[in-house]
């Protein structure tokens, strides 16, 4: 069934190297923290997954700190650093289209401390623009947020040029890469980010783990109190079995990412280009470019076809899982992709949207299968529709 799955930005199956290294550690049952021979085999293994994880982000291993996933990291490196202005005026800088753990914990952490944000617009194909980031900057700006990639577009923001203009005020600056790591190659000191937060389940891993760099020259305050781990700030006993599967899985996704992105950029321009010939009047929401957009990722609106009801028959009819944007909207009476809206699009275009996101296991037989539904589906509504 994975070559039906078209829903890579949701999650991704797991790896079958990862899954037999996974298996081969659950004998590593030890605590890491306890002393003997036991739980020191199992402080090993996260030592050596701390070490081959930060050589994929090519970061150092006391910079980087295991998390649940991407939504723990994005609360903590945020509340963990403005908890420091607590008291005094601060002042937050994101962006409309972040994801809901970031625009919530900075709304929740500005209700709560007394701190305010400006959330920076779009253009109409997603983009962020560098210079409205800046011109956003406050002589009370403590924390710049930008996502790297969008997890409903794919559009990749100018972070580098915001982390420059960030960094020669001072500025922490910190980028949601959830959707990017595994994607598109990182070098962190290339990006110039002050914190990045990242989750594995995005890249053939295990659910459940992910991490946070912090430049070592900023400290944060605990998310998590207890029990002294990860250097005494994120408390909790390590998932070592996961953790051993996350460095596996960031092992496979650096030697194979060349390969993967080239051929998901020709499967996605072939969906698109087949697509335009049964749609003319097709709208694809988001850029094209390779420099701008992850390969994986297309976000499509298709005029007078309800994104939910071809979303589920394709699932019903054929198995093929695609998604309708994110669950989580500003609009949860509608459930409108706030995403889209920021865009610009109308209710009507946000409504025909469908998300369509590969990943390592997607071959030319999958996406041949998939226009093929996609055809005898488009043909199904449009025979339905009222004359």
């Amino acid at each position: 069934m994975i070559g039906r799955y078209f829903d890579y930005n949701a999650t991704t199956p797991l790896h079958p190297l990862v899954s037999e290294v996974m298996t081969q550690a659950l004998d590593t049952y030890g605590n890491p923290s306890s002393v003997h021979n036991v739980g020191m085999s199992a402080k090993d293994a996260v030592v050596s997954a701390r070490q081959q994880i930060a050589a994929f982000l090519q970061c150092e291993p006391d910079e980087l700190y295991f998390t649940s996933g991407g939504s723990e990291s994005n609360n903590w490196v945020i509340k963990g650093y403005l908890n420091r202005w607590s008291g005094s005026p601060f002042h937050a800088v994101s962006s409309v289209i972040e994801h809901p753990s970031v625009r919530d914990t900075l709304r929740y952490w500005c209700q709560s401390a007394g701190g305010e944000v400006t959330f920076v617009p779009v253009d109409e194909i997603g983009c962020i623009s560098a210079q409205k980031v800046i011109d956003a900057i406050r002589p009370d700006t403590k924390l710049i947020t930008i996502m790297l990639a969008n997890n409903e577009t794919g559009v990749i923001q100018p972070i580098q040029e915001i982390a420059a203009a960030a960094k020669s005020r001072g500025i922490f600056f910190h980028t949601d890469a959830v959707q990017a790591v595994g994607k598109m190659p990182i070098r962190l000191q290339e990006l110039g980010v002050d914190a990045l937060s990242f989750s594995i389940h995005k890249l053939c891993g295990p659910k459940g783990v992910g991490g946070l760099y912090v430049n070592k020259a900023y400290a944060l305050e605990p998310l998590i109190h207890g029990g002294g781990q990860e250097m005494g700030l994120r408390s909790g006993t390590e998932n070592v079995v996961s953790l051993i599967g996350a460095a596996e899985a960031c092992r496979v996704a650096q030697m194979d990412m060349a390969f993967v992105q080239a051929k998901l950029f020709a499967y996605k321009h072939r969906i698109i280009d087949q697509l335009r010939l049964l749609v003319p009047n097709l709208k694809v929401n988001g850029p094209m470019g390779s420099g701008c957009t992850l390969a994986n990722t297309i976000n499509i609106g298709i005029p007078g076809i309800r994104g939910e009801a071809l979303a589920a028959y394709l699932d019903q009819r054929f198995g093929i899982a695609v998604s309708v944007g994110s669950a989580c909207s500003s609009n949860q009476e509608k459930k409108l992709s706030y995403v889209l809206q920021e865009m610009g699009l109308d209710e009507d275009e946000i409504r025909s949207s469908v998300r369509i996101s590969m990943g390592a296991f997607t071959n030319e037989s999958d996406v041949g299968y998939f226009l093929q539904c996609m055809e005898h589906s488009l043909v199904h509504f449009y025979h339905c529709m009222p004359s």
